[in-house]
């Protein structure tokens, strides 16, 4: 199960799940006062930095789970094929068969006394009864947080995902350009009150492989009080070929009293193309309000320095505003208190 801390001060109260430590902010007992002199230096520090370091930054921890998918590239025997087979279509597996076929599979406890084991099949086909491109995961996903899941192509495994769903694991499916099968789903890095976070993760089928195509956010949220920079984002899928999200998003500062003041309140379309060469779906930015930066402010981890860099014009333009200015440099102090940076 994946782990991570988030900054904010608030997450103890949800259980820590990691033990890196960073410097919370908002904690109005240890907060440190700056300078607005320092503030600004801070500010233009943070807005030259370059931005390529701290994006890789920000996408590690979702990255390193997109791209750590690993293949299984077994090729199961005529009857371990039919026994799977069969137990789709009695949607439950004896647990030593689901073993000896799958391989080492974590199996709630409350199934064991029984000796089976429900059996969840999702079929990319055209026809479920052709069994070519597959899908199958055990036990029972509205029970469990996270689900081992085995994708074949015929009686050949291709790979093994273990997902982090959280709320219910949702395969889904459709036919690229080129007639091979993409497959997505949800991954949940944090879920909380006010707070949650989940990427969408697309895979594709080329030949005996599933390969890792686009990682990208599907739904963000922190709310004040948590922080004094609260945001809201979300991505659908409006079209499949080509792939067409509708990314909707805010994001709003606080001042020392509370109040807010919304500085992003947007909705864009983001166009993606399968790039042959580098095996991906590309990204078109170039009709579209958002870059890939400006989608990674609304990671819930490590994202601040990011979001000064690239807004630096936005918060530029609040600060020599007489009644937006309060909420920057709330929000600036806030952040320096984080980093500690000098």
């Amino acid at each position: 199960m994946k782990k991570l801390i988030l900054y904010i001060s608030f997450i103890v109260l949800f259980a820590c799940k990691n033990t890196t430590k960073q410097i919370p902010i908002d904690s109005k007992s240890t907060l440190i006062h700056y300078s607005e002199a320092q503030l600004l230096s801070f500010f233009d520090s943070v807005s030259n930095l370059p931005q390529k370091p701290i994006i890789q930054k920000v996408n590690s921890l979702p990255d390193s789970i997109f791209l750590s998918r690993k293949p299984v590239e077994k090729l199961l025997s005529v009857s371990d094929f039919e026994r799977i087979k069969k137990a789709i279509s009695q949607k439950e597996i004896g647990i030593n068969t689901a073993k000896l076929i799958l391989g080492d599979l974590m199996i709630d406890s409350s199934f064991l006394s029984k000796g089976t084991v429900p059996i969840n099949f999702v079929s990319f086909d055209s026809k479920e009864s052709d069994f070519k491109e597959f899908a199958i995961y055990v036990g029972s996903p509205e029970m469990q947080w996270e689900s081992e899941v085995f994708f074949f192509n015929s009686n050949y495994l291709v790979a093994k995902h273990t997902i982090y769903h959280r709320y219910g694991l949702e395969i889904e499916h459709y036919k690229d350009s080129d007639g091979k099968t993409i497959i997505y789903y949800k991954e949940n890095f944090e879920s909380g009150s006010g707070v949650w976070w989940f990427n969408f993760y697309f895979y594709k089928y080329i030949e005996n492989q599933l390969i890792p195509i686009l990682n990208v956010l599907e739904n963000g949220n922190l709310q004040y009080p948590w922080h004094t920079r609260s945001f809201y984002f979300e991505s659908i899928v409006e079209n499949t070929n080509p792939l067409i999200l509708k990314m909707t998003y805010s994001q709003e500062l606080a001042n020392e009293n509370g109040e807010r003041h919304l500085i992003v309140n947007d909705s864009t379309f983001v166009e993606y193309h399968w790039d042959e060469n580098f095996k991906i779906l590309q990204p078109n930015y170039s009709k579209s309000k958002l870059t890939e930066a400006k989608i990674l402010t609304f990671y819930l981890l490590n994202s601040e320095l990011l979001f000064i860099n690239e807004y630096c014009k936005t918060l530029k333009e609040a600060l020599n505003n007489k009644t937006q200015k309060p909420f920057v440099l709330n929000y600036l102090n806030s952040v320096k208190n984080q980093y500690n940076m000098k």
